[in-house]
């Protein structure tokens, strides 16, 4: 029999897997250069899901310890990354998209309301799938990294 918080840590896991298969698979491959975006969203989703494998063990090592501190560093640092960029609306994708957009066409005027952004609802109900296994995750490792960290101090 689960415990709650292994059965919800599993619940976390598979919907943090399906939200990084469905970004990952939204994501388009650049033709050229080296994909940041893409590199920067896997490391998003992996080390947060590293981080909640790691709560459920005793990190007895202290090599242990401070490989899931730096662990926990990395995935906070990303996080905050991708909320800056999810607020300012800056993401490396659609720059390259932006500039090479012509001038609408009267014809084109039509077509190109239907692809409008998505409204304020939506973008929060996004929000919310993408970054909750992820907050979640950071959360719990950091309930976890907080003894060690005063230990160190």
């Amino acid at each position: 029999m689960l415990t709650q918080i292994e059965w919800w840590g599993g619940v976390i896991f598979v919907l943090g897997a399906l939200t990084y298969r469905m970004v990952l698979g939204a994501l388009e491959k650049p033709a050229d250069g080296f994909p940041w975006y893409r590199l920067m969203m896997r490391v998003f989703f992996l080390a947060p899901a590293v981080l909640l494998a790691g709560y459920f063990y005793p990190l007895t090592q202290p090599a242990l310890q401070y490989g899931y501190l730096a662990l926990l560093a990395v995935s906070l640092l990303i996080v905050a990354v991708m909320l800056v960029q999810e607020i300012t609306g800056d993401s490396g994708e659609g720059e390259a998209q932006g500039r090479d957009k012509e001038p609408l066409k009267e014809g084109a005027k039509a077509e190109a309301e239907d692809n409008e952004e998505p409204g304020w609802l939506m973008s929060v109900v996004g929000a919310i799938v993408l970054y909750s296994p992820v907050l979640t995750a950071c959360g719990l490792a950091s309930y976890k990294a907080w003894p060690m960290v005063q230990r160190l101090v």
